[in-house]
Parts: structure tokens; C-alpha cells; sequence
């Protein structure tokens, strides 16, 4: 009984020492460093991290840039010269809990992320409609704002949107199941956090050659950074267990039947968010406008910006004509 009781003892302690040892190394959300390149929002949330890139030849429209659920804004950063040189004002943001932008002690719903988006827009003082491009999670938030603010939207654009994910809905994979047992990701986040983020770690990378492909490294160190302080691994836990991604099928039924401009594009090969939920997508959003990029994978924004770039421009310019 003794040797059991020991047992137990040494066990606990192994288990928890790397708890506390990892824990007391996070550092408080105050003291994140600021890059100096970009801006910061003052909302009612706290600081929203942005950037505003201003065209030379500035053809009168602007676009926002929406990331998905952990990887934050510099995955737009070789996508966004294509966006300036067509002549687009673009802005780009970190999600809050994400990159460099505040760690509000909220719940990250639906909701949440469409009032930050809401507010950051009246923030910028923006009168005309603009262009809305959502790359996976980031997908649903731009669909959502769009349904309740037609008025502000130009278009909405997807890459790899979130929310058809039906079988995942019914068997959550390994992943999810771990952002919502409370314990159990909690200790993950603080000792293993690379298990609970897409990293490259843990997804399939995209390996066709692009010249402008954002370096791997320059994404992992940013991707750290945000690790650094409290606050990102409860953002993503929080939006795990608020926030539906796996099924927003009415959201994109309603969008389309409100017939605003839209275009879509989709790795074939993607195993995060799967190509399936292209074919309801075309069924519920009959004319959007779609592109199919061969053995493409989840990281398109940074993996091949010499594709997604020019595609956008072409959509975000014969909208433009259109209206």
C-alpha cells in the first residue's frame, strides 16, 4: 500500500512540475511587444492590432482581411501587394486572443467576433461598402457579418471557409476533442501547445513551388510570439466551445439568397477544412464564383500567394465594375 501511495506521489509530481514550470513562463498579456509597423485599435474590448496598406493608384475601394482560428494576420502578408498594386486599400487585423491584439476575459462566440469586426469598421470610419475576404474561420465571420450588415458589404470572398464540415460536427477529431475536456487542454496548452494549434506541426503543407511563399520560419516565429502570453490557448478554447465551425450551411443559404457578390477558392487537397463543402456550397450560393487549386492544402494564403493573389484582385475588380 505504501509503494502504491508512493506510486502516486512521484506520479503527480511528475505531472505537475512541467505544469508550473511552463505556467509561471507565460508572460501577461500586458506586455506584449508591439510591432511598429502596425496600428492599434482602441474598442471596447481592448487593443485590436491592425494594418493599413495604402495604394499608390487608389481606385476608391477597400478591403479587409479576416484570418482564420489560430494562425494570425501574417498569413496575408504575401497576398496583400497584389491586393495594392490593383489599386485596393487594404486593412488587416489580429484577432483578439490572437498575434499581437488584446486578450479580452470573454467568451469568443459568433457574436463576439461579428461586433469586433462591426466595431473595428465604424473605428475606421469607413462610409463606403467594402470587400470581405475570410480565410477559414475567418470565412464564417465575414458570411455572418454580411448577412446582417448587406448594406456595409460589397462582396464577401472565402478561402477554405469553415462551416461544412458535417461529418466533423457528429465525430469531433482528436483536436477538438481536446479543446473541450477543461482539464485535460488546459495542462496541453501550457506543456504541449504545439498539439493544440494547426501549426505545421500538425497539418499538411502545401509544397508547390511559389516565389513569393511566406518563409515557414517568419510564420512560426510569429506564431510563438502570440504563444508567449496568456490568453491565446483560452481564445482558442473559448471559440472551440462557442463558436459552431463545423456546420453554417443557413448562414451561407441565407447569404446567397441575398445574391451579394461572391467568389470562393478551395485547396483540393485540404484535410482541415475539406473540399467536400464546396459542391453545398455552389448548391446554397449558386453564383458564386469558384476556384479549385490542384493539391493545394489548408496554408494557401502563405503557401501560394502568386494563385491566391491574382484570383482575388480579378473578383475584387469585376465586383467593383458591377456595382
Amino acid at each position: 500500500m505504501n509503494y502504491f501511495l508512493f506510486f502516486i506521489f512521484f506520479l503527480s509530481i511528475v505531472i505537475l512540475l512541467p505544469y508550473i514550470y511552463y505556467s509561471n513562463k507565460l508572460e501577461s498579456p500586458s506586455n506584449i511587444v508591439k510591432p511598429k509597423y502596425g496600428k492599434l485599435a482602441g474598442l471596447k474590448n481592448g487593443e485590436l492590432f491592425y494594418q493599413e496598406f495604402k495604394p499608390p493608384n487608389p481606385i476608391g475601394q477597400t478591403v479587409i482581411l479576416v484570418h482564420g482560428f489560430s494562425t494570425p494576420s501574417i498569413v496575408w502578408k504575401e497576398v496583400i501587394p497584389f491586393l495594392i498594386e490593383a489599386g485596393f486599400h487594404v486593412i488587416s487585423y489580429d484577432h483578439y486572443g490572437r498575434g499581437f491584439s488584446s486578450r479580452p476575459q470573454v467568451d469568443y462566440t459568433k457574436d463576439f467576433y461579428i461586433s469586433t469586426l462591426k466595431e473595428f469598421i465604424d473605428f475606421l470610419q469607413i462610409e463606403k461598402k467594402v470587400h470581405l475576404i475570410g480565410y477559414s474561420m475567418g470565412g464564417p465571420i465575414v458570411g455572418y457579418f454580411a448577412n446582417e450588415n448587406p448594406d456595409q458589404v460589397m462582396s464577401v470572398n472565402f478561402i477554405a471557409p469553415a462551416g461544412y464540415m458535417f461529418k466533423r460536427e457528429s465525430q469531433p477529431n482528436f483536436y477538438l476533442k481536446i479543446l473541450n475536456k477543461p482539464l485535460i487542454n488546459k495542462y496541453i496548452s501550457v506543456v504541449f501547445p504545439s498539439l493544440m494549434y494547426g501549426g505545421s506541426s500538425s497539418i499538411k503543407l502545401t509544397t508547390q513551388a511559389d516565389s513569393n511563399k511566406l518563409s515557414q520560419d517568419e510564420l512560426n516565429m510569429v506564431y510563438r510570439e502570440q504563444m508567449k502570453y496568456e490568453g491565446f490557448t483560452r481564445s482558442l478554447i473559448s471559440t472551440a466551445n462557442n463558436f459552431n465551425l463545423f456546420n453554417t450551411q443557413k448562414m451561407y443559404q441565407e447569404l446567397g439568397e441575398k445574391n451579394i457578390n461572391a467568389s470562393v477558392i478551395w485547396g483540393d487537397a485540404d484535410e482541415v477544412v475539406p473540399i467536400d463543402g464546396l459542391k453545398y456550397l455552389r448548391l446554397d450560393y449558386p453564383d458564386i464564383n469558384f476556384k479549385i487549386i490542384e493539391n493545394g492544402h489548408h496554408d494557401l494564403t502563405y503557401a501560394l500567394p502568386s494563385t491566391v493573389g491574382p484570383f482575388l484582385t480579378k473578383q475584387l475588380k469585376n465586383f467593383s465594375d458591377v456595382e
